[in-house]
């Protein structure tokens, strides 16, 4: 054997050793349980995602169910509110019927309020009526009723009144309370009561409050001021002049005071 042949041999061996020590190891059969695992893990991120994902829409649904529950109350008291204040604010000075002192056609309870209204029918008779707002409680919050009676001028207190069938004003969770703003003194500051003590004057306003049946707060309230302001006198006679009231009876009669020539559709006022 020659020289050249025993290099060509060993450089052949040379390499084929490094061939075999160049060549890629076949993979493992563990490797496919890294790709299962793999995989389980990322099926548990996601449906961990969904179900946060499912929780924060509940979670929205939820809340928007709350708001427009709450747009709803809001409403259906803002609409009470303004029916109320409708028919507080124009308050009438009607006074009952009888000899000596006559008070005004006017009660006041946090839950229930008594007073008169003038209104002029389609062919613009006028004619007086009395108003009752009544508030009931119930299980699921409150309610007020509103009726109203014919109001002569011979009735001498609530007795006489014969109320038609009521209506309801307002029902919903919250309750509804009345409070009576009683004219400031000389420096005095405004005195708010929930019953009104006199039935010789008027309060200047009234107080509409909504509350929470179970704590008592208030949740919304509207201060109602009557338009006897404008005449304080028809709400403190002999204090102040009231067109409705003939002043001349103040001296002559010792009373409150006798509706004008003017007024006779309003007698008793």
């Amino acid at each position: 054997m020659t020289g050249a042949h025993v290099l060509t041999i060993e450089g052949d061996a040379r390499a084929t050793h490094t061939a075999r020590r160049l060549r890629v190891p076949p993979a493992r059969p563990c490797s496919a349980g890294f790709l299962l695992l793999e995989a389980l893990a990322t099926m548990a991120i996601g449906a961990i995602i969904l179900v946060a994902v499912g929780s924060l829409l509940g979670l929205m649904s939820r809340q928007a169910d709350r708001t427009a529950e709450r747009t709803e109350r809001l409403d259906v008291a803002g609409h009470a509110l303004a029916a109320l204040a409708r028919d507080i604010g124009s308050i009438a000075r009607a006074r009952w019927a009888g000899p000596g002192q006559r008070n005004f056609v006017f009660a006041g309870l946090p839950d229930r309020m008594l007073f008169s209204l003038d209104r002029t029918d389609a062919d613009r008779t006028p004619r007086s009526l009395a108003i009752l707002l009544q508030g009931t409680e119930t299980k699921d919050g409150s309610t007020v009723l509103r009726a109203e009676a014919p109001l002569s001028p011979i009735d001498r207190d609530e007795a006489a009144l014969d109320f038609a069938s009521a209506h309801m004003v307002y029902s919903g969770t919250a309750s509804v309370r009345f409070a009576y703003v009683v004219a400031p003194g000389e420096g005095a500051p405004e005195l708010l009561v929930d019953v009104w003590p006199a039935a010789q004057t008027l309060p200047i306003a009234v107080r509409v409050a909504f509350t929470d049946p179970a704590s008592g707060e208030i949740l919304s309230s509207l201060r109602v001021p009557l338009r006897i302001e404008a005449e304080p006198g028809c709400a403190a006679p002999r204090k102040a002049f009231c067109s409705r009231i003939d002043p001349r009876s103040l001296e002559a009669q010792g009373e409150p005071g006798v509706p004008t020539a003017g007024m006779a559709a309003a007698v008793g006022r």
